[in-house]
């Protein structure tokens, strides 16, 4: 297992920021938002109204997720295991020294929206450096060896939906409601933190007056242009298809170009999430 610098900044700011808005704003303001964290919440909530008695979330993440690494150690071996069995145990160390800071517990809405922003910047920090906290994901993985027929990805929403409906049932439908918001957002910001906000516009284009058009965007926009030798099906005539890359701010005069140049161009325009190589700006 070996670990850059750059790796354990991720770890640790990472699980920091996920202990942030798992204990600072979940927990108090009673979202349960899947996961072994929201095992934890609505076991506390029951312990706490039946005997008086305060389960912290970082003992339930260590109880809930040493069997699964356990399984996991036995099933897949040491390797598999090293990464993240070190991230979850940073995850309940964070939980612990989380509980020493202030508690968000006044506005569900705000709970969710900055709880939901803190873990998906700190899970997406985690994902970059290659690891996960265990939990769900892990028990998905471990079910998906035994049940080939059924993908990891849809194991993950089954268990973490079964949680939501049982957060649902315990601290009624408005929580759930924000739970589920909280869940969105959480999954927004762990694209923009692996993915980037730099998202580029990918263009492919047909008409009968390629050569103006590649003219045009070569020069107006300054964006290159490629062309590739493509066969109509339905016609069986040989076309030629342009493919061009533009920022997000270009649309507009990518479509006005194409449009002035040629109102019946068949224009496909698609999301480019990353851009890799020389010779492209995202300005």
């Amino acid at each position: 297992m070996n670990l850059k610098k750059r790796d354990w900044f991720c770890l640790i700011a990472g699980t920091a920021l996920m202990a942030v808005g798992a204990e600072g704003f979940f927990e108090h303001a009673d979202l349960v938002a899947g996961g072994i964290t929201g095992i934890g919440i609505m076991l506390d909530e029951w312990t706490s109204a039946r005997f008086g008695v305060h389960i912290p979330l970082w003992f339930v993440n260590i109880v809930g997720n040493l069997p699964l690494f356990l399984i996991a150690w036995k099933l897949k071996g040491r390797a598999f295991v090293g990464r993240s069995a070190l991230t979850a145990v940073l995850f309940s160390l964070m939980l612990f020294v989380e509980g020493f800071f202030p508690l968000y517990s006044s506005d569900p809405l705000l709970a969710a929206v900055y709880g939901g922003a803190a873990l998906g910047v700190g899970l997406g920090l985690v994902l970059s450096a290659d690891s996960t906290t265990g939990g769900v994901e892990l028990a998905a993985t471990l079910l998906n060896m035994k049940f080939r027929s059924i993908s990891v990805s849809k194991f993950i929403f089954i268990l973490d939906a079964a949680i939501i409906l049982a957060g649902i049932g315990l601290f009624g439908v408005e929580l759930g409601l924000y739970a589920i918001l909280a869940v969105y957002i959480t999954d927004q910001f762990i694209d923009w933190v692996i993915e980037g906000t730099n998202y580029a516009k990918a263009a492919w284009i047909i008409s009968d007056k390629n050569e103006e058009i590649a003219a045009a965007l070569l020069s107006e926009l300054r964006r290159g242009v490629t062309a590739f030798s493509a066969t109509g099906k339905y016609t069986g005539e040989g076309r030629e298809v342009l493919f061009c890359v533009f920022s997000q701010k270009e649309v507009h005069l990518a479509k006005s170009i194409i449009m002035n140049i040629d109102r019946n161009a068949f224009f496909l325009l698609t999301d480019i999430r990353e851009v890799l190589g020389k010779g492209f700006s995202g300005k």
